[in-house]
């Protein structure tokens, strides 16, 4: 067929034409399209939520999916069965998570060859369960379809918001603080030991590094304390690394961003790895994604407030790590003030090239 690669135009550019030829499709139910980590739609009558003394009428509908691709996301010789279909699940939970939301049902789709064994498949919906349990969502549905290529999983997840704690990637104000949850880089780092068959034993941090990469956790109770604030001006989940994502966040705002890269919190987990495979661990914290950590912005002089009720309810750190600006630009910094260049998170046509 005609036309340059995909990988050419990267996946931002291939995104921005599907929501091109959505636009018009977009009626009046839908409040956020698409765009964000979720879409945000009203829907007419009474949603009873989890969190809630009552029904309310005013609740949001929030939408998402995504999918995990063997050989592109995980692999079988890395990963159990269980620990990819809980990955699946918690990619969705995080997207809900990023909204300020909370998941209440999923449906989950299957292709694989008809030579799967019947231990994966289970093992992979018991994961499912698993992961949308925990995190109080129910397994509702889905479908299972034969497939010659890899096995896919797919899922896509309802949840719910009030209106007054739905946050966006747009809302960013220059002069704002730009902060992060957690810790970022151990699960890079875990699949950085995978490509180099490095083995479990080695140490307490390399297993937590491991687990990061294939057991990761949606932050839906840290995402809640934020949203309850009503301190943040825009979030969004980092799941394709930070320099990927920040300007994301920061193009919806219409703003830039600097960062100092020594502020960054890079978790031990992947300094412990990066040292011992002899890569960069800013690296791998700031390109490498997967994290499921929160990216927010704050006004600066309310951080104190917003980072100690956080702490305070949740146990979980809040950094900043730079500010917004108006120009339109993101950059990150180093300790003397230079411009370092980190290129590009995960791109996922850039990575995979077509079976002919």
């Amino acid at each position: 067929m005609p036309g340059r690669p995909i990988r050419e135009l990267g996946e931002d550019r291939v995104l921005s034409r599907f929501r091109a030829l959505a636009l018009g499709t977009v009626g009046a139910d839908v409040v956020v399209g698409s765009g964000d980590d979720a879409a945000v739609l009203r829907c007419p009558g009474t949603v009873e939520g989890p969190a809630t003394s009552g029904p309310h009428r005013d609740l949001l509908l929030l939408f998402a999916c995504d999918m995990m691709v063997e050989d592109v996301h995980y692999r079988f010789d890395w990963a159990e069965p269980r620990q990819v279909g809980w990955k699946a699940m918690v990619q969705n939970l995080s997207d809900i998570a990023a909204m300020g939301g909370s998941p209440t049902a999923a449906v989950a789709s299957i292709a694989a060859g008809g030579d799967l064994s019947e231990d994966v498949l289970s093992g992979i919906g018991e994961g499912l369960v698993a992961a949308a349990s925990r995190y109080g969502a129910a397994l509702v549905g889905g479908d299972l379809v034969g497939s010659p290529g890899p096995v896919v999983v797919d899922v896509s997840i309802l949840g719910w918001v009030h209106p007054d704690h739905l946050l966006l990637r747009r809302g960013a104000r220059p002069g704002d603080t730009v902060l992060v949850t957690g810790s970022v880089g151990a699960a890079a780092a875990g699949l950085a030991a995978r490509h180099q068959a490095v083995g479990e034993a080695e140490s307490t941090l390399l297993t937590e590094a491991l687990r990061s990469h294939h057991e990761p956790c949606p932050r839906l109770d840290e995402a809640h304390a934020i949203a309850g604030t009503g301190l943040a001006t825009a979030m969004m989940d980092l799941s394709d690394g930070l320099v990927t994502d920040l300007p994301r966040l920061c193009e919806q705002s219409g703003v830039g961003a600097r960062i100092r890269t020594g502020a960054v919190p890079v978790g031990r987990a992947c300094t412990y790895v990066a040292t011992m495979l002899g890569l960069s661990d800013l690296r791998l914290a700031l390109a490498g994604g997967e994290d499921y950590e929160l990216l927010l912005t704050c006004p600066s002089e309310r951080v104190p407030e917003l980072r100690s009720t956080v702490i305070e309810q949740t146990g979980t750190e809040v950094t900043a790590i730079g500010e917004v600006t108006s120009d339109r630009k993101v950059v990150f910094l180093d300790a003397d003030g230079r411009e370092q260049d980190f290129g590009r998170g995960f791109d996922h046509f850039a990575a995979v090239r077509r079976v002919q």
